[in-house]
């Protein structure tokens, strides 16, 4: 019994929100992992990682190392809102700053080789809450296709609350089980 209540995930996602404000979507997310804040910064940081992290993502290659803290990604991503599903695919260059209780992770989507005509985007990786992680997500996207303006925000925000969820379950297991290399 008590091997099976310690397996249980214990995140809670306390918000997530999503303005529309023109061509511009606002996007702000909050969650508390039941993992330490260092492990989940490391998992999520970690390229090869992501696409356990997140199932959506389909492809993730580091095209450009420019610097001990940057990359330049190029991802693919399956997105899906309702019945209508589309692949999207963004080169960012990301910028990573660890810390010993957790870490930052900074993106800018460069337009020019993107699905976005712009886009940024943050994850703050905190320890809270007894070796717990506070994650803190904000980001602002403008996509280059069109978005139903009536529908578009509410489906995207229903999208993300349940890619949250999943998000967040898989993060959790990851960084729990993670161990540092030597």
């Amino acid at each position: 019994m008590m091997l099976l209540a310690s397996s249980v995930a214990a995140y809670d996602i306390q918000s997530v929100d999503v303005r529309h404000q023109g061509d511009r979507y606002h996007v702000s997310m909050r969650v508390t992992l039941d993992a330490p804040a260092s492990a989940s910064y490391a998992v999520f940081s970690d390229p090869e990682r992501l696409r356990q992290v997140n199932p959506a993502i389909r492809e993730v290659e580091v095209i450009e190392q420019r610097g001990p803290d940057v990359r330049r990604l190029r991802t693919r991503v399956r997105a899906c809102v309702s019945f209508f599903c589309r692949q999207l695919g963004q080169v960012q260059d990301m910028r990573y700053e660890g810390a010993a209780d957790g870490g930052r992770i900074d993106a800018q989507v460069l337009p020019e080789r993107s699905d976005f005509r712009y886009g940024q985007a943050s994850w703050i990786f905190r320890t809270c809450e007894s070796n717990r992680t506070c994650l803190a997500f904000d980001a602002e996207l403008e996509p280059a296709f069109w978005v139903p303006p009536l529908l578009g925000p509410w489906l995207i925000q229903r999208k993300l609350r349940s890619e949250a969820i999943e998000t967040s379950a898989n993060l959790e297991r990851l960084a729990r089980a993670y161990t540092p290399s030597p």
